[in-house]
C-alpha cells in the first residue's frame, strides 16, 4: 500500500512534535483508514511532519519518523534492528542462550511492536493483525541482523491465553519446549502457541536483586505462574519457598524449572500449592502460619471464574493481608504493578498497608531493566513498577 496523506490540526501537530508515538485515529479526522495503511501526516502547508501507520483495530495511529520515510520497506526495519542489536550487544545481552527484549516498541522507534529473544530463537508480536505485513519485516530483520536461527511471529490479544491466531514462523521452527539461561540460570519456555512463554524478561533485574530480601527466610511466592521468582529465591539460600497458583500446569512448569537449577522439587521446603491467592492467604492466616518475605506479582486483571481479580479494585487488599502473613518481628513484601493500568504501586502499598494496620518503609523502587528502553518524552511507556517494603 502507499502513503495515504492526513493534515493534522494544530492541536495534534503539537502532540506529534511533542514526541507521541501513538495518536488516537479520531483525533486525525480521517475515516475509513485500512489497517496497516501508511500514513504522512502533514501540516496545513502539505509538508510531511511525520510518517506513520494506521492501526484501526487499537483505534490509534503509530508514529514511526517525524519526518518524511520513503518506505517502511525491509531496509527500514533492517536499520531500526542495527540500532537496536548494537545497544542490547553493549549490554553483554547478545551471547546465544541468554533472554532479553530486542525491540521495546517506541523505545526502539518501532510502536505497536517488540521482538523478545530466548538464546537462538525469537518472538516478534504485534498489536493487531493489520501490523502483521510489518511484523514479516520485522521478523525477517531479526533472522538477517540478530544472529538467531528462527522468528515466531505472534499478534497481540487481550487474552494472553489466546490461541485464536497461529504463530507464524521465519526460519527454523523451534521445540516446543527450550530450555534458554537468564544470567546463567536455566529456565523452560515455549514459543509455540500462547503469547506468553513462560519467562518475562522485564523481571530479569528484580529477579536478580530478590536474593537480598529472602537468605534464609521463609518465602511465599503468589501468582507464582512458571516460578522464576520462586527458583531466584530458592537458589539465593531461602529456608523455604511456597509457590502459590490457580494454575496446575504452570506450577508443574515450575517445577520443571527448579529441576533444571538442581533444586528438588520433593524436598520438603519447596511447596507448591495449586490455589485462589486470595482463598490461600486467608486459609494460610487462620492456621497461624506466617512468613519472612511475600512476593506479589499479580496480572492487571483476570477473568479466571474460580478467581476474579482487578488490581485497581482489589490490590490493597491483598497487600494488606500479605502483611498480616508476616510474623510480629516483621518482614519484607515484595510488589509489582502495571501503572499504564491503574494506580503505581506504591499507592497500592500505601492503601494496603494502612488497611493492615502495619507500619511500612520503602527500601527500593525499580522500573524497566535497560533492555526496555522507552522515550524519554513518553513516560506512558514505563508501565513496570516493583517496590521492596520493610514491615514493622
Amino acid at each position: 500500500m502507499g502513503f495515504h496523506g492526513v493534515t493534522l490540526t494544530d492541536e495534534v501537530q503539537e502532540r506529534v512534535a511533542a514526541g507521541a508515538p501513538t495518536l488516537p485515529l479520531a483525533s486525525l479526522g480521517a475515516t475509513g483508514l485500512e489497517p496497516g495503511r501508511p500514513l504522512k501526516l502533514l501540516d496545513r502547508n502539505s509538508e510531511v511532519v511525520a510518517s506513520a501507520i494506521a492501526d484501526p483495530e487499537n483505534g490509534v495511529v503509530l508514529v514511526l519518523a517525524r519526518h518524511a520515510l520513503r518506505g517502511i520497506d525491509e531496509p527500514f526495519f533492517r536499520a531500526r534492528l542495527e540500532t537496536s542489536v548494537a545497544l542490547r550487544r553493549k549490554l553483554g545481552l547478545v551471547d546465544g542462550v541468554s533472554s532479553y527484549r530486542l525491540v521495546n516498541g517506541e523505545g526502539d522507534g518501532l510502536p505497536g511492536m517488540s521482538a523478545d529473544v530466548y538464546g537462538p530463537y525469537a518472538v516478534v508480536c504485534v498489536a493487531s493483525r493489520g501490523l502483521l505485513p510489518y511484523g514479516r519485516l520485522l521478523g525477517q530483520a531479526v533472522l538477517d541482523v540478530a544472529g538467531v536461527k528462527g522468528v515466531v511471529l505472534k499478534v497481540r490479544s487481550k487474552d494472553p491465553q489466546d490461541r485464536a491466531n497461529k504463530d507464524e514462523v521465519l526460519g527454523e521452527r523451534p521445540a516446543a519446549k527450550l530450555v534458554v539461561e537468564e544470567l546463567g540460570v536455566p529456565f523452560e519456555v515455549h514459543l509455540l502457541g500462547a503469547l506468553n512463554v513462560g519467562l518475562f524478561c522485564d523481571m530479569r533485574e528484580h529477579r536478580r536483586g530478590l536474593g537480598r530480601f529472602v537468605a534464609g527466610a521463609r518465602v511465599l511466592n503468589t501468582f507464582a505462574y512458571t516460578g522464576a521468582l520462586s527458583v531466584a529465591a530458592a537458589r539465593a539460600g531461602a529456608a523455604a519457598v511456597t509457590s502459590v497458583d490457580l494454575s496446575s500446569g504452570v506450577l508443574s512448569w515450575a517445577r520443571e524449572n527448579f529441576r533444571l537449577s538442581g533444586l528438588p522439587t520433593d524436598d520438603p521446603r519447596f511447596r507448591f500449592e495449586v490455589s485462589d491467592v486470595r482463598r490461600f492467604m486467608e486459609k494460610a492466616r487462620g492456621a497461624g502460619e506466617t512468613y519472612d518475605t511475600v512476593i506479589l506479582d499479580p496480572p492487571t486483571v483476570s477473568a479466571a471464574r474460580a478467581s476474579q481479580w482487578s488490581m485497581k479494585k482489589d490490590y490493597p487488599d491483598l497487600i494488606a493481608l500479605a502483611a498480616r502473613l508476616l510474623s510480629r518481628e516483621g518482614g519484607f513484601l515484595w510488589c509489582s504493578a502495571n501503572s499504564r493500568k491503574g494506580p503505581g504501586v506504591l499507592d497500592h502499598v500505601r492503601d494496603g498497608l494502612r488497611r493492615s494496620g502495619r507500619s511500612g518503609a520503602i527500601l527500593e523502587v525499580g522500573g524497566l531493566p535497560p533492555d526496555f528502553p522507552t522515550p524519554a518524552d513518553w513516560p506512558e511507556s514505563r508501565y513496570l513498577e516493583v517496590c521492596q517494603i520493610r514491615v514493622g
